[in-house]
């Protein structure tokens, strides 16, 4: 008993640990995606500047020049750029994979897989930038006043960049010959049984039809308390699904309308040949032509300054 008395007085008495300084904080949404343009109805704010000044001059530089400086619009850029690829690589591979299942019900396939494609990716990628990954919804926002010019301008740069890098990313996973055989994923035309004129009539109306779907379900502010935030990205994946589903089959040689500048671009890319490209870039021009018309017409929105006035 005396040893262990002994060594219990000299061992040292060992102290707590000073705790450490710490402050508790919280995860911030980032505001890169808060615009009219956007597919997340949360996120809908516009902060972009109005001229004070009278006219059309002062009005229309604003509107090209507010957002150049504003890095949040260069990283939804990139990420539209990210997105784009994604998109246009995995588009190529369902469309082959489709194909290749010796299915005859390719239009059910190709409408189905289209409305869990672009719902998913619109689901993953409105919160960061919007969720376009399509150069015509990107050049149609604009042209209605829902994107910003600089905006507008970066978005499709990134998209068109990442359907290239998406397009090589395809041909160097299936090779040259497997990528010709498929070409390059689809978008392409032989003229044996419909026209240049007739494929760009069909790609206009369509795409103006696509448009006025997804603005009236998802961009049309007096629908996100309607469908709420999760209902939307749906609703546009259904549009794409069902518009694509008309124009599939229409005749050999026509895989259907493109819809999407940049996924067609892609598949051009891929196979390395051009050939009618313009049809998939003017005909939804004009399809967003069109339908911005019937937009200024009876727009959804009306400015009002911060203290609740209507701007003039």
């Amino acid at each position: 008993m005396g040893a262990t008395g002994n060594l219990k007085a000299t061992l040292p008495i060992s102290k707590e640990p000073e705790s450490l300084p710490t402050e508790e904080t919280q995860l911030i949404p980032a505001s890169c995606a808060q615009f009219p343009g956007s597919f997340a109805p949360d996120l809908r704010r516009d902060k972009r500047r109005v001229s004070k000044r009278g006219g059309l001059s002062g009005r229309v530089y604003v509107f090209l020049t507010d957002g150049w400086g504003d890095i949040t619009v260069w990283k939804s850029a990139f990420i539209e750029f990210v997105g784009t690829t994604c998109l246009c690589y995995l588009s190529a591979f369902i469309s082959i994979s489709i194909r290749n299942s010796d299915t005859t019900q390719v239009a059910a396939y190709v409408g189905v897989t289209n409305i869990f494609l672009l719902t998913l990716f619109i689901c993953a990628l409105a919160p960061a930038s919007g969720g376009h990954m399509n150069p015509i919804i990107t050049f149609a926002t604009v042209i209605t006043g829902l994107t910003g010019f600089p905006r507008g301008v970066l978005y499709m740069i990134g998209q068109t960049t990442g359907a290239a890098l998406a397009g090589g990313l395809i041909r160097g996973s299936l090779g040259e010959q497997r990528t010709l055989i498929y070409n390059g994923g689809g978008c392409f035309l032989e003229t044996t049984n419909v026209s240049e004129g007739q494929a760009y009539l069909i790609e206009s109306i369509l795409s103006c039809i696509m448009l006025i779907l997804s603005f009236g379900t998802a961009l049309d502010p007096r629908q996100a308390q309607l469908f709420g935030p999760r209902l939307g990205p749906f609703m546009v994946g259904c549009t794409l699904g069902l518009v694509s589903f008309s124009s599939i089959n229409l005749a050999p040689g026509y895989p259907g309308a493109g819809l999407n500048p940049a996924r067609c671009f892609a598949f051009a890319v891929a196979r390395g040949s051009f050939a009618y490209q313009w049809i998939w870039w003017f005909g939804p021009v004009t399809g967003a032509i069109i339908q911005s018309s019937v937009y200024h017409l009876a727009p959804p929105y009306h400015r009002e300054r911060v203290d609740g006035k209507r701007s003039t």
